[in-house]
């Protein structure tokens, strides 16, 4: 076993990764504003399952003299799991380290920046693989009605104990009347209208509706959508253009039966490493599918810290996310780890309505 050295980058210390980890960008990551993170006691989440509460429960008519009956009040049951473990590693060879102790020996005060490179972007690099990690499961999750497995094609260590399924009421779950990518036949007002509507009745309130850019485009390339965003001289001369995300946006807002529906689009590219070094990337949030939510806050991203004591490692925590860094001796590396117990929480899961948009029934 390698011998356990706190750092072989000269000069680096604890306070140098925090400050490291604290500037790391995490805008470019979305589950974070749809999925909050909150920090939960123990490894264990949790989220109220019974969500179709009948919000406007009408009163009723009695007699002066008469007992006012009393409602019942709906059973709320918590759907929970563990917390799975998410971690990543990468590592500075023997060489790479004499390349970092050989730049700094000869380094003057302006190439201190250059130098942070030699170990900053392996932090930078764990942090992002935790957050694209959640990215994945946020959206993968959400995209698929609750349902997701975890496999040899995604998952470079086959955790198929983790596998998601908020058991979604197959009537929550319906597909449009034709596909949205033939641009003549495709009513996409009309199966909005719908959705709406089956909504409503069960006393949902939707508001926005989640895709994937490829679809965004199929929508704004229909003959449908591109009629109802031009003026009617536009229309009349048949010089119509395809509409931007804003213009779509407005005309959806002017649709009374379609109940102020606003499109937000995932525009996200994650890519997995296997263990036989393959790389695959795409947008995490599946293709020909589209939630209507009541709210842009899907969810919560919930985690807990495991609390360690070993002083043969640095450590630096930003809220869910841990970086490790330690050196081995014999062979003579330096190992940066990102880790998090952490899983996004998809707790509107039994208000929204999921549309297959290619006319296709779930399988």
């Amino acid at each position: 076993m390698a011998t356990i050295v706190n750092t072989l980058i000269q000069g680096l210390t604890q306070q140098m990764v925090q400050a490291r980890l604290n500037t790391a960008d995490a805008t470019p990551f979305l589950f974070a504003t749809h999925f909050p993170v909150k920090k939960v006691n123990g490894f264990i989440w949790r989220t109220l399952q019974n969500q179709l509460e009948k919000k406007n429960v009408a009163a009723d008519l009695h007699t002066d003299n008469g007992t006012t009956l009393r409602k019942h009040r709906p059973i709320f049951e918590s759907a929970k799991g563990d917390i799975p473990f998410i971690s990543i590693s990468r590592e500075l060879t023997r060489s790479e380290i004499k390349d970092y102790q050989t730049a700094l020996a000869f380094a003057q005060d302006e190439d201190a920046i250059k130098l942070v490179q030699y170990w900053g972007n392996d932090v930078d690099f764990c942090f992002n693989g935790v957050q694209s990690e959640l990215e994945y499961i946020a959206w993968k999750l959400a995209s698929n009605a609750g349902v997701l497995s975890f496999t040899t094609t995604n998952n470079a260590t086959y955790a198929n104990e983790f596998d998601l399924d908020y058991d979604v009421d197959d009537d929550m779950k319906i597909y449009t009347s034709a596909d949205w990518g033939n641009k003549s036949s495709a009513d996409i007002i009309g199966d909005l209208a719908k959705a709406v509507k089956l909504a409503k009745a069960k006393n949902l309130n939707p508001k926005f509706a989640f895709i994937n850019l490829d679809e965004l485009y199929r929508i704004c390339s229909a003959d449908q959508i591109i009629k109802a965003c031009a003026s009617f001289a536009a229309n009349a001369l048949s010089i119509q253009q395809t509409p931007d995300l804003a213009t779509v946006n407005s005309m959806l807002a002017r649709q009374a039966w379609l109940n102020g529906i606003q499109l937000r689009v995932i525009d996200q590219t994650i890519t997995r490493e296997l263990t036989d070094g393959t790389l695959t990337s795409g947008n995490p949030f599946e293709d020909r599918r589209l939630i209507l939510s009541e709210t842009e806050r899907l969810g919560t991203t919930q985690y807990d810290i495991l609390q360690e004591n070993n002083d043969m490692i640095i450590r630096a925590e930003r809220a869910h996310t841990i970086i490790k860094k330690y050196g081995t001796a014999e062979p003579q590396s330096e190992v940066t780890i990102g880790q998090a117990d952490a899983v996004p929480v998809f707790d509107t899961a039994y208000r929204n309505i999921y549309i297959k948009t290619d006319g296709s029934d779930w399988e």
